[in-house]
């Protein structure tokens, strides 16, 4: 009987946490998050410039056939402007991921939500682009208001203001490109990528200590 007492006891023991260990524990996922969220800055800097590119391609594309009123074909070409760069995109990430795959990361728990919530905001970027087809408008809006969700929300999680600050541009812009015309939203796209996500991207990798940010 004393042994299964003792047993019982140190797995109370095990069960039983304070609220300053809890804090602790949160505060290690934290850090190990923001620490890889840093050394996977390269991801928001390679997106980021991705996507400014492929916007401004978009832009000088409609730009160019639009002055010259050949519209035949118009959609798939500017269509084109952003599947080509974005494909390139996942070429170099997946060459990056390769030459990085033994890189000793402690991966935590927020690790894993926030690569749910950009696989989940992917799959939304997607339907959000056959919706827009489907209703003949620009995707701009919607694509950028889940930017500004999944963006706010991954820097609330690792706790880390730029980050958070590119989701509310994101957001504010979402609002902005509702009220331009179609083509300058594109323009007003490229200014919350730069914003957004290459300003951000740039702070996590030149920081040494993610607390300081």
């Amino acid at each position: 009987m004393c042994h299964v007492y003792n047993y019982k006891n140190m797995e109370t023991n095990e069960k039983t946490m304070t609220p300053e260990e809890s804090l602790q524990i949160i505060q290690r996922a934290i850090l190990h998050s923001r620490n890889n969220l840093r050394e996977g800055s390269f991801y928001y800097l390679l997106w980021g410039w991705v996507l400014l590119f492929a916007s401004i391609l978009c832009y000088f594309v409609l730009c160019y056939f639009l002055e010259r009123q050949i519209y035949q074909g118009l959609y798939w070409k500017a269509l084109a402007s952003w599947i080509i760069p974005i494909v390139i995109g996942f070429i170099i990430q997946w060459i990056y991921k390769a030459r990085n795959i033994r890189k000793d990361l402690v991966r935590s728990q927020i690790d894993r939500y926030l690569t749910s919530i950009w696989a989940a905001a992917g799959v939304i970027f997607a339907l959000m682009v056959l919706i827009s087809y489907i209703l003949d408008v620009y995707p701009t809006p919607f694509i950028l208001a889940v930017m500004g969700l999944t963006t706010f929300i991954s820097g609330i999680m690792v706790r880390f203001n730029p980050l958070m600050f590119g989701g509310v541009i994101f957001a504010l812009a979402s609002i902005v490109s509702v009220f331009v015309p179609d083509l300058y939203q594109l323009i007003v796209f490229a200014c919350s990528i730069v914003i957004g996500y290459l300003i951000p991207g740039y702070l996590l990798k030149i920081s040494k200590n993610g607390n300081h940010v």
